[in-house]
């Protein structure tokens, strides 16, 4: 779908500085362990992160090229997923861990921070079919070279995940009340997901029938 690239800036803020599972990690291993505890932790996080932004965009990359088509598919596809995860996502508040007493084996507890934030989302498939399926709604089906493309925007989108997280490991304390305070933005990123899933839909459709139409009368 071709959006602006201030557009795409705007989704990659929305949906990382919502609250999930990686930044309350990140948030606990901060409280608990202290800022280099949650540093480590937000480091972790998005290493597992790039992993899938490369699988994403060089496997998209072959499908783009191969099959245009299919891409239209995948780009359908894509919204109603996101859609689905709207569904999701919908606010139910998540709790926040409170922070513990330190116990004395606590340094051996956080010595494994950077990896268990990698394996929270390199053992989560989920994140890959999310970046499958909201990269195409943003890189246009005439976009050369397309690898470029995916590589940049998930690149982009890996780099706001690092900012917001390392924001979040440096000031887990003062964010915590923050995040609990603003129950009203776990609405902005369901709503977004369906706006662009519906914008998708709608432009996919639109240029299916008019292709539909361009073959009927040729």
């Amino acid at each position: 779908m071709n959006y602006s690239f201030l557009s795409f800036i705007i989704t990659v803020l929305i949906i990382n500085l919502s609250p999930g599972p990686a930044m309350v990690y990140v948030m606990n291993q901060s409280l608990k362990y202290g800022i280099k505890a949650g540093l480590k932790a937000a480091a972790g996080v998005e290493f597992g992160v790039f992993f899938y932004v490369l699988l994403t965009a060089f496997g998209l990359m072959v499908i783009f090229q191969e099959t245009p088509m299919l891409y239209k598919v995948i780009q359908f596809i894509g919204a109603l997923y996101l859609i689905y995860l709207a569904y999701l996502c919908w606010p139910k508040r998540k709790s926040i861990e409170s922070p513990n007493i330190i116990s004395q084996n606590s340094t051996e507890s956080a010595r494994h921070t950077f990896s268990k934030g990698m394996l929270i989302n390199l053992s989560n498939p989920k994140i890959g079919l999310f970046f499958v399926s909201l990269l195409p709604q943003f890189v246009p089906s005439n976009s050369h070279p397309a690898w470029m493309y995916f590589l940049l925007y998930g690149l982009i989108f890996n780099f706001g995940g690092i900012c917001v997280n390392m924001t979040v490991g440096a000031m887990a304390r003062k964010l915590k009340t923050i995040i609990q305070r603003a129950s009203w933005f776990d609405y902005v990123p369901p709503l977004l997901f369906l706006c662009i899933a519906v914008l998708s839909i709608v432009q996919v459709g639109v240029v299916s029938l008019y292709s539909w139409n361009f073959y009927l009368s040729s």
